[in-house]
């Protein structure tokens, strides 16, 4: 599987906006757990996306 580093890198900034919204505006309380799984999740999904529509499209799976 080839990674598209650019891509990944738009994507971990994104994610990392996300986490910053998520982190602030979470009432009650989330466990930190489901915080670093739903950020996995965000990361895994939006570089799936960006590499889909603006990269190679390649992603390895068949």
């Amino acid at each position: 599987m080839n990674i598209d580093y650019i891509w990944l890198i738009v994507a971990l900034a994104i994610t990392a906006v996300i986490g910053v919204v998520l982190h602030r505006w979470q009432r009650p309380v989330l466990p930190r757990l489901y915080v670093w799984i739903t950020l996995a999740g965000t990361l895994f999904a939006t570089y799936y996306i960006l590499n889909v529509f603006f990269g190679t499209g390649r992603t390895g799976w068949p």
